[in-house]
């Protein structure tokens, strides 16, 4: 699936919509909420409003029934928004 030599995707993404809810661990603060932007078998990426976090901070999430817990693996600064991708590291089942 890789579309240019700066693409590290190592699995095939699926486009996917829906709220997602984030809690970071290890850390005093309120859950925040995002938006998926697209979803592996071991990750997924999402916008949202959390501009400190950074790569290798951890989340508990919540979406679309599934929960768990997730590493940011990069974050970027769009339009004012940020966009995360985590790599999966457990899910609650």
């Amino acid at each position: 699936m890789k579309t240019s030599a700066a693409d590290r995707r190592t699995e095939p993404r699926q486009p996917v919509q829906g709220d997602i809810r984030l809690r970071r661990t290890g850390v005093i603060a309120a859950p925040f909420m995002g938006r998926l932007m697209d979803l592996s078998p071991g990750g997924f990426r999402t916008r949202h409003s959390c501009l400190t976090l950074a790569s290798g901070d951890r989340v508990e999430f919540e979406f679309h029934g599934r929960s768990g817990a997730a590493r940011a693996m990069w974050t970027r600064i769009v339009d004012s928004e940020a966009e995360t991708g985590f790599n999966i590291l457990r899910e609650a089942g």
